[in-house]
């Protein structure tokens, strides 16, 4: 049946297509399912002396490595970050025993630093923004600003930057209420360093 519906289909084809489709139809031997299909040696994947020309498990591993050292990468991040937030969170608690809300004080997280109009002062260098991690503010002046790290990150690079742009207006902060507090010249930030 088969044969059959192809012999009709290449009929119908051979008006279209003339002499060039009866040379095929020649060549073409009948399916027979009695006989056994030979794999031949050099066909694809293989060549020559049976060696793979691809071979999946190279590919996979240069990706799973890449992935791995991506995944690897990445989770040194997510760590860096946890770390981050309970050495800052540390900190938090004893500037609030130190500096207690009961006797005025405030304690202001993340605090851009900011011109006399408000506005965010940028690094005219890197072009970047500062915020402080912990500024204590007390009666409307600012009294201690600490910068929380590991005992092992360079922080060269970033209080350069924040003096130049304190050296270029960046002295002022915004209170919890959106108020304006200048920072003194005599109050640097200083780095707290934990593990």
């Amino acid at each position: 049946m088969f044969l059959e519906a192809l012999e009709g289909g290449m009929e119908k084809l051979s008006e279209f297509s003339g002499d060039k489709l009866n040379e095929v139809k020649d060549k073409i031997e009948p399916f027979d399912p009695s006989k056994k299909i030979e794999k031949k040696e050099g066909t694809p994947p293989y060549e020559g002396e049976g060696k793979p020309r691809f071979d999946p498990a190279k590919k996979i591993t240069k990706e799973t490595e890449s992935k791995e050292n991506k995944e690897s990468e990445e989770g040194k991040a997510i760590q860096n970050k946890i770390d981050g937030l309970r050495r800052e969170d540390e900190v938090e608690k004893e500037l609030r025993e130190k500096y207690p809300e009961e006797e005025g004080y405030e304690i202001i997280s993340e605090a851009y630093l900011r011109d006399e109009n408000g506005n965010i002062v940028k690094d005219p260098v890197t072009g970047e923004a500062r915020r402080i991690d912990f500024v204590v503010v007390k009666d409307g002046k600012v009294v201690d600003s600490i910068e929380v790290t590991s005992k092992t990150a360079d922080k060269t690079g970033q209080s350069a930057k924040e003096t130049r742009i304190r050296e270029n207006g960046g002295n002022y902060i915004r209170d919890s209420n959106g108020n304006l507090i200048k920072i003194p010249d005599n109050v640097q930030t200083r780095i707290e360093r934990r593990d």
